[in-house]
């Protein structure tokens, strides 16, 4: 063999499939006396396959009532093989190879979805997802100068639901469009390149995220500037927390009286 046979070779006994055995282990539901492996995986609702150098989503039909679905520490690159899947309520999917946010139209009850540390350039495909409560996109491996994006169409879709939204290291400059997640309580925009009060401004005008509790903006340039904080507590009468931070009563009133001179 050559190297790249061998290299070939190597990749293909590293692959891991989706298998009954491999559900069935993944699942701390018992069996019953006499069940067989069908009977069994109809029952399942949760299973654990994190971990496992799988690289493909397959084979999971078998578990029609899933509701919650490990496959965290892959090598899995398509969001594939889900459409059976309508009792789904979390989805863990962070740190594989996934670059396209795609086949989530069905998942109409999925509540938590995990997709921090793939390959994602674009939030999408959530038109559906409409009870939505938690969306983590985090750490994405963005290509050199380009940021993450989202979809307008999404975010809309998502503006009665949505609750807490991690969208740290991405390279954030414009979060002007997360203004249409009306009811969002907890957003993560730290370690991003966010440089405008503007932006931050614009969050909180229209009555956009009229009900943020918690932000979070440590390691974005606006982070250093003189009086950031007091212009979120203007802007945002809310917000209890900035950065970890309280925001006490006593404070708010202060920098109100302040900028009232």
């Amino acid at each position: 063999f050559n190297l790249d046979e061998q290299t070939e070779l190597s990749w293909f006994s590293l692959m891991v499939r989706i298998s009954s055995d491999l559900i069935i282990k993944g699942t701390t539901l018992r069996r019953k006396k006499d069940e067989d492996d069908d009977a069994l995986m109809k029952r399942i609702t949760h299973v654990n396959l994190s971990s496992k150098k799988i690289v493909a989503i397959e084979n999971l039909e078998c578990c029609p009532n899933l509701q919650c679905l490990y496959l965290y520490e892959n090598r899995i690159q398509r969001i594939q093989n889900i459409n059976f899947a309508v009792h789904l309520t979390h989805l863990y999917l962070q740190e594989n190879n996934i670059s396209t946010m795609e086949n989530l139209t069905t998942l109409t009850n999925l509540r938590k979805l995990f997709l921090g540390g793939n390959s994602i350039t674009f939030v999408t495909g959530l038109s559906r997802c409409t009870l939505l409560q938690e969306l983590h996109v985090q750490a994405q491996n963005l290509p050199s100068g380009e940021s993450l994006r989202f979809d307008p169409e999404s975010l809309q879709a998502l503006s009665d639901s949505l609750q807490v939204l991690n969208a740290q290291k991405n390279n954030i400059i414009e979060v002007s469009p997360l203004r249409l997640l009306r009811f969002v309580e907890k957003l993560d925009l730290s370690m991003n390149s966010i440089d405008s009060f503007d932006e931050i401004g614009a969050l909180f005008r229209r009555d956009g995220c009229a009900n943020l509790s918690a932000l979070e903006t440590k390691g974005n340039p606006i982070d250093k500037q003189h009086r950031f904080r007091d212009y979120v507590i203007m802007m945002a009468p809310t917000i209890a927390a900035l950065n970890g931070r309280d925001i006490t009563h006593t404070e708010r009133q202060f920098v109100m009286n302040r900028e009232a001179v």
